[in-house]
């Protein structure tokens, strides 16, 4: 009889003693066990490829962890149900895709006015309007940097690996609670959906600390005097005898609306001074290659893997590459790597570039010559590979 008669089949597998610690998660198992790490307790969502596994996920550990789950009837309504919570003390996130964060925008600004820590993971796919739901882009950097009307400090960071979207997730949630700001989580259909083998992470390197403070009855939510950085201490309603009064009009200190022109100038430059304090926490690109190379490939998020393993293919000692996690702000460091390189490479997947154009508006410095993909697909080694050989000649 063949199998499908007998209706048996045994396969025998030798268990690898090497991988017995692994762990096989995707990129959006990833991003979801940061979240937990990063003491995540509520999370706010409408629906929207590639980003609803995050719901998903955290919608399953919280069987097990006391985590609420709501699905929200629009995104507007979600992104304003994380802020209320963060308002409350609780530790919020929203997930989402390009067109479902374009109508969370004004709630971003209010983010911003309210100075009010917030985590969204956004993951992107080919735009604009609906584009193509279930394939991959990096289309979505621009977005993030200059959504919102009005000027305020934002975190923008793009894991590349597993272990940096583990880490970096958790690591969003002490920066958004630290500095009073939002922080983005940067992904893509691509990095999401991908799976593969990851030791096992390391939990002695989270730490996760309480940034909010018990208030007293003289508590001022905006204190010019208590303001290091641009960070007045954040109380939480019912934590202490103070008031916590927030406003999306412009307030003075205690959180009152107020049209007083010299406070207007006082807490703009208070918002803006974060920028300056953020460098504390800023996540250096990773550099890999030779320290005396010629060309130097630049990348950002998911491209880590494949630019990487691409230049072992190359062989080549002239050839390094520079992969940014953190794309927004610019870590000053990296005009040392730029300047050094005779020319620089940016591998992205979207039509125009959005990175490189970036680097040049924060540094000043060029980017010689650009790889771009934007059918949908991800780049192949064996591709990149081939068009990087064709850069050096």
């Amino acid at each position: 009889k063949d199998f499908s008669e007998s209706g048996e089949i045994k396969i025998e597998i030798s268990a690898n003693e090497n991988l017995k610690d692994d762990l096989l998660i995707s990129g959006t198992d990833a991003v979801s066990l940061g979240a937990l790490a990063g003491n995540c307790d509520s999370i706010f969502a409408y629906p929207m490829t590639p980003g609803s596994g995050v719901l998903v996920d955290l919608a399953n550990f919280s069987k097990n962890f006391d985590i609420l789950v709501e699905q929200a009837e629009d995104e507007i309504a979600a992104i304003n149900m994380a802020i209320g919570g963060w308002y409350a003390g609780a530790r919020s996130m929203v997930t989402t895709s390009d067109g479902g964060f374009a109508l969370m925008e004004e709630g971003l600004s209010l983010a911003g006015m309210i100075e009010s820590p917030l985590v969204i993971h956004l993951a992107q796919r080919p735009a604009p309007a609906t584009g193509l739901p279930t394939r991959t882009a990096q289309e979505g950097l621009n977005l993030v940097i200059h959504a919102g009307h009005g000027e305020f400090p934002r975190l923008v960071l793009a894991p590349g690996s597993l272990e940096q979207a583990f880490y970096l997730t958790q690591k969003a949630f002490n920066i958004a609670d630290k500095y009073q700001i939002p922080v983005f989580i940067l992904t893509d259909q691509f990095f999401v959906d991908s799976y593969y083998n990851v030791k096992k992470l390391d939990l002695s390197k989270i730490e996760n600390k309480k940034y909010f403070v018990e208030t007293a009855e003289d508590y001022k939510r905006y204190d010019l005097s208590k303001a290091k950085n641009g960070v007045s201490p954040r109380g939480i309603p019912n934590y202490g005898n103070g008031l916590v009064v927030v406003d999306s009009d412009e307030h003075d200190e205690e959180g009152h609306i107020t049209e007083d022109l010299d406070i207007r100038i006082k807490m703009v430059e208070k918002r803006l001074k974060k920028f300056e304090a953020l460098k504390e926490d800023f996540i250096s690109p990773e550099f890999y290659g030779n320290d005396n190379y010629k060309y130097l490939v630049v990348c950002w998020g998911s491209n880590y893997n494949v630019v990487k393993e691409a230049l072992e293919n190359i062989d080549n000692k002239d050839l390094a590459m520079l992969h940014f996690s953190q794309v927004y702000p610019i870590p000053e460091n990296v005009v040392e790597f730029l300047e050094k390189a005779e020319k620089i490479i940016d591998v992205e997947n979207n039509a125009t570039g959005q990175f490189a154009k970036l680097i040049r508006a924060e540094t000043g410095i060029k980017i010689d010559s650009k790889i771009l993909k934007f059918n949908g697909m991800p780049f192949s080694v064996e591709e990149l590979s081939a068009k990087i050989r064709e850069e050096l000649q």
